[in-house]
C-alpha cells in the first residue's frame, strides 16, 4: 500500500532500484577498504607462517625459519611487490632440482648394492651365455673420395687404388658399469662373484677358431674357485661341415676331463657326460646324417653311425628356430633341442605360448628341451642382423614373463641369454646412465643381477616341490626335467 501510495510511476520505481543498488555498492567498498588494515596483514603473515611450521619437521628450528623467510614476500608499504623475471635465478633453481635428484638416485643405488638379492644355492640347470672378450666395435667402411674429373663434361669416378681404413663404431645400446672393458683375471673373478650370487652354476663359451688358447685356460681355472662350471656352445654356421665340427669335438676333448667342466649322469649310458650346446645345428640336415645316433639304437648297422660320437660322447643340444626343426635334430638323434634368440614372436622356438608343444614333443622322443631367456632384445644397428625383433625390457617386466612361462613348462634346463652379450642387448651386467645410452631406469645398476636371482630362486623352489610330489626319480618325467642331477 505504501508503494502504491508513494511511488506511482513506473518512473519512480526504476529510479529507487537505481539508487538502491548504488547504496548496496558503496557498502561493499566500504568493508573491503576496511579489511585491508595493519590488522589484516598481520592475520596474512600468520597463516604463512603456520604453513611453513606445518610442512617442517617440528625439531628443526633453522629450516623452519628459512621457509617462513622464504614464504614472506618482499612489501613496500604494506604492498606486495611481484618478483622479476630472472632467467639466470630460474636455470639455477632447474639445476639445483636436477642435481638433487642425481643424489637421490645414487643413494637409491647405494641402498640397493647393499641390500643385493642374492643365493646360496647353485642351480647347475640354470646356464648362462658368456661372451669373452666382448665386441665392442663394429666396422664401417667410410665412402670412397672421388676422383676429380680432368674436362668439365667428364663424371667423376672412383680411383682404383683407393683403399680408406675402415671405421670403428661402438656396437652396444647400453654402457657397462665397467668401461669398455679387457678379460683379466680380476675382471673374471668379478664376473664370475655376480653370476654365483644370482644362483647360476654353468656358464656357456662360444668355442670357435680361431680363439685364446690362454684365456680359455685362465676361464677354467677360475671358474671352479666361485663353484661355477664350463660348458661350450659350437658353431656350425656358414660354409662349416661336418669335418670342422668333428675337429671341434677333437679339441674339446681334452677339457672334458678337467674339474670345472659340466658334466651330468646318464642313466641309460651309466656314464658321466658332458653337455655341449650347438648353434644352428638345423643346417646339418643333409651332411650329418646318422653320425651323432648310438650304434644300438639303430636297427640296422650302419658304417657311419656314432662317428662323432666315437670321438667324443656327450649329451648334444642343437639350436631350432622353426616348428620343423625339432622332428630334424630328431631325426639326427640330437639329445634335446634349445632356443637360442631371447625375443618374444621372432620365430616359432623363441615364442613363449609355443614352449609347451616344444616340451611336449621333447617328452614323447625322450629328448631335452631348453628354453632361452633374456631381459630384453637391443641391437644397436639401424639395420638389425635379425631383422625387426627389438623388444623393450619394460622395467624387468618381460624378463619375468618369460621366466615365469618357463618354470611352469617344469623344464629340465633354463638358459639365460647373456652375462654379457652387450652388441645384442640381452646382459643383465651393470650397466651406468650415459647420454646417447640406454639405462636400467628406474632401478639400480644391479636390477637384472637381482631379478635373476629372484627367478632362480623360484625355479629351485619349484624343482624342489616337483621332486618331492613325483612318483619316483626313475620316472620318465623326473628323468626329463633334470631332477638331481640325471638325465636318462
Amino acid at each position: 500500500m505504501l508503494l502504491k501510495k508513494y511511488v506511482k510511476t513506473r518512473r519512480k520505481v526504476k529510479i529507487l532500484l537505481l539508487v538502491t543498488i548504488v547504496a548496496l555498492i558503496v557498502i561493499t567498498c566500504i568493508i573491503l577498504l576496511g579489511s585491508s588494515g595493519p590488522n589484516s596483514a598481520v592475520e596474512r603473515l600468520l597463516d604463512e607462517r603456520f604453513i611453513a611450521r606445518a610442512y617442517q619437521p617440528q625439531s628443526e628450528q633453522q629450516t623452519r625459519d628459512v621457509a617462513v623467510a622464504l614464504l614472506e614476500p618482499e612489501r613496500d608499504h604494506g604492498v606486495i611487490v611481484p618478483e622479476k623475471y630472472d632467467e639466470q635465478k630460474i636455470k639455477s633453481r632447474i639445476m639445483q632440482s636436477r642435481l638433487q635428484q642425481v643424489k637421490q638416485q645414487q643413494q637409491r643405488d647405494n641402498e640397493a648394492e647393499q641390500e643385493r638379492t642374492t643365493l646360496d644355492t647353485i642351480a647347475t640347470a640354470v646356464h648362462i651365455f658368456y661372451t669373452a672378450p666382448v665386441p665392442w666395435y663394429k666396422s664401417k667402411k667410410p665412402p670412397l673420395p672421388l676422383r676429380e674429373p680432368d674436362h668439365p663434361n667428364e663424371v667423376a669416378s672412383l680411383p682404383l687404388s683407393a683403399t680408406p681404413k675402415p671405421v670403428k663404431i661402438l656396437n652396444t645400446a647400453f654402457y657397462p658399469a665397467l668401461g669398455l672393458y679387457k678379460p683379466s683375471a680380476k675382471l673374471l673373478g668379478q664376473h664370475f662373484e655376480n653370476i654365483r650370487s644370482c644362483g647360476i652354476g654353468v656358464l656357456i663359451l662360444s668355442f670357435s677358431k680361431p680363439s685364446d688358447p690362454s684365456l680359455l685356460h685362465q676361464i677354467l681355472e677360475l671358474a671352479p674357485q666361485h663353484n661355477l662350471s664350463i660348458t661350450f656352445e659350437l658353431s656350425v654356421a656358414g660354409n662349416r661341415t661336418v669335418d670342422y665340427l668333428r675337429q671341434q669335438l677333437q679339441d674339446i676333448s681334452s677339457y672334458v676331463e678337467l674339474p670345472g667342466f659340466y658334466r651330468v649322469w646318464s642313466q641309460s649310458r651309466a656314464a658321466l657326460l658332458p653337455v655341449l650346446y650347438i648353434s644352428n645345428a638345423y643346417k646339418l640336415s643333409d651332411s650329418l646324417g646318422r653320425q651323432l645316433c648310438r650304434p644300438t639304437a639303430l636297427k640296422l648297422p650302419s658304417k657311419d653311425a656314432g662317428q662323432l660320437r666315437r670321438v667324443l660322447d656327450a649329451i648334444f643340444i642343437g639350436h631350432i628356430r622353426l616348428k620343423s626343426h625339432a622332428d630334424v635334430l630328431r631325426r639326427l638323434c640330437f639329445d634335446g633341442f634349445y632356443s637360442k634368440l631371447p625375443s618374444n614372436g621372432a620365430v616359432f622356438a623363441s615364442t613363449w605360448k609355443n614352449w609347451s608343444y616344444l616340451k611336449s614333443y621333447a617328452l614323447s622322443y625322450k629328448m631335452l628341451f631348453v628354453p632361452t631367456v633374456g631381459p630384453g632384445f637391443a641391437e644397436r644397428n639401424k639395420f638389425p642382423r635379425h631383422g625387426d625383433i627389438q623388444r623393450h625390457r619394460s622395467n624387468g617386466r618381460y624378463y619375468g614373463v618369460a621366466w615365469r612361462t618357463a618354470i611352469l613348462n617344469h623344464v629340465g634346463f633354463i638358459n639365460v641369454a647373456s652375462y654379457n652379450n652387450w652388441p645384442d642387448g640381452s646382459q643383465i651386467e651393470e650397466v651406468v646412465p650415459r647420454a646417447g645410452f640406454l639405462d636400467y631406469n628406474p632401478g639400480s645398476k644391479t636390477k637384472y643381477l637381482d631379478l635373476t636371482a629372484h627367478w632362480v630362486g623360484n625355479f629351485l623352489k619349484t624343482r624342489q616341490e616337483a621332486s618331492a610330489a613325483g612318483t619316483g626319480a626313475g620316472s620318465i618325467q623326473n628323468c626329463y626335467e633334470l631332477l638331481n642331477n640325471t638325465i636318462c
